[in-house]
């Protein structure tokens, strides 16, 4: 396990459901103020900044906490690389940042899933599995292919009814997550 075993599977799908209706709501709600925000998100560099270097940062402090094995002499030296890279991503990268620096947090969000989805004794533990996964390729697509998620955000918010109808179904599953979380999770 990459992370420690106090992070339970319960906290993790309420945080998560938070953060999706979050997301959700207020494009479901008011779409026409919503949907120029989101069209402008891809190129946001400001946000692009913000989201690498985070992503930087937990990368990095993994690095320094996690089990490397046999090159676990080279830590610093690792964490040195990591952090020199994290920022030169950002001076030398500045399309669709923020799409690459969201693709980065999915893919260190679904290891933290995994690991706190790993030994729980239910099959509704799977859910939390897929989105973990679901994350996996999202993130490499969206590290890769970023201009496929300014296109996706493109025809979603093509008009104020498109973007409620991809909206909702975010809020739900958010809704779905919480109460696995208070409900079924131990």
């Amino acid at each position: 396990m990459t992370y420690p075993s106090y992070i339970s599977l319960k906290i993790v799908a309420i945080i998560i459901g938070l953060l999706a209706i979050a997301g959700h709501l207020p494009p479901a709600l008011a779409p026409g103020r919503f949907g120029p925000l989101l069209r402008a998100l891809p190129r946001n560099y400001p946000l692009g900044v913000v989201l690498m270097l985070a992503a930087t940062i937990w990368f990095t402090t993994l690095t320094g906490l996690m089990d490397l094995g046999e090159i676990s002499n080279v830590r610093v030296q690792l964490m040195a690389v990591w952090a020199v890279a994290g920022v030169l991503v950002v001076i030398f990268v500045p399309g669709f940042l923020a799409a690459r620096g969201l693709g980065c947090l999915l893919l260190l969000a679904a290891a933290l899933v995994i690991d706190a989805a790993f030994l729980v004794d239910t099959p509704a533990r799977y859910v939390m599995t897929l989105l973990a996964y679901y994350w996996v390729i999202a993130g490499m697509v969206l590290v890769y292919s970023p201009h496929l998620w300014r296109d996706a955000i493109q025809y979603v918010t093509q008009t104020p009814q498109r973007l409620r109808l991809f909206s909702w179904p975010g809020v739900v599953f958010g809704v779905v997550l919480i109460a696995l979380g208070l409900f079924v999770y131990p």
